[in-house]
């Protein structure tokens, strides 16, 4: 999608123009794209009205990243007498407040979070940490890896987060990490370059904020969803952004309903 813009006239009234240069006509439209696309590209939206500009420029929109590596054995539940009975007491989280250790890659200190994936169920219990990545950290470690393949990508992200797992109880050399996976979304830029929306220290109207790009344009017919369109207790979440998607179809159902003259008629 290139631009989005409603006209006065002909039987759909709003046009797509694609990167191709295709030019296609809707009865509506449901703009879907993240967040971080549209504070990069508000422009492709002609006629859009000024409180969304405004929302879509306040809400934030977060660099978290995630990091899986697995090991050939869960070492850090080596020194427990009994993993397999008492699985509340089980090593499932680790946070890293300000890092001492590991200077050499990350004198700035970034927060660093694990979760561990062996405190599952047996069922779904895997060798592997989860390690969470924020903010500028993210972008350090994305930039750094953008053009890394095979083992030398893995050789930069084992130099960057072995300080930390090697701290963990029970490891040693032979623990070594056997398989790396890293998400690069502040590299995607049909993303926004970042994952999803958030909430920082300094905006002043969120709500109102959220609730202006959720209702949209109804009167140009062009509709906007997504996580960060979400009820609030499902923003930035996969669930909240599908729960958009079906209230913004419901309304259009409506709409539709009401100017053919069955605004009676429960939609499908």
């Amino acid at each position: 999608m290139v631009t989005v813009a409603a006209h006065k006239g002909g039987h759909r009234p709003v046009s797509v123009v694609t990167s191709n240069g295709d030019k296609q006509d809707f009865d509506d439209v449901v703009v879907t794209t993240p967040l971080g696309w549209l504070k990069q590209h508000k422009d492709s939206i002609h006629q859009l009205h000024p409180r969304i500009e405004t929302a879509i420029d306040s809400i934030s929109f977060g660099r978290l990243e995630k990091v899986l590596i697995e090991f050939p054995t869960a070492f850090w539940e080596s020194h427990r007498t009994d993993t397999q009975s008492d699985r509340n007491d089980a090593v499932s989280f680790v946070h890293w407040l300000t890092p001492s250790h590991g200077t050499q890659t990350n004198p700035q200190k970034w927060r660093l979070e694990c979760v561990s994936f062996h405190a599952f169920e047996t069922a779904y219990r895997r060798n592997i940490l989860l390690f969470y990545t924020y903010g500028d950290c993210s972008t350090h470690i994305t930039s750094s890896i953008r053009e890394l393949q095979g083992s030398t990508r893995d050789e930069w992200l084992r130099d960057f987060f072995e300080p930390y797992y090697s701290a963990l109880p029970g490891y040693t050399r032979d623990c070594a990490p056997t398989r790396f996976l890293s998400t690069e979304w502040c590299n995607d830029d049909l993303a926004g370059n970042g994952c999803y929306s958030n909430f920082q220290v300094g905006m002043t109207d969120a709500a109102r904020d959220v609730e202006a790009i959720r209702y949209g344009m109804p009167e140009q017919h062009i509709y906007f969803a997504g996580e960060h369109t979400a009820p609030f207790d499902g923003l930035g979440t996969v669930a909240g952004a599908y729960t958009s998607g079906e209230t913004v179809a419901r309304r259009i159902i409506e709409s539709q309903q009401a100017a053919n003259g069955s605004i009676n008629s429960k939609p499908a």
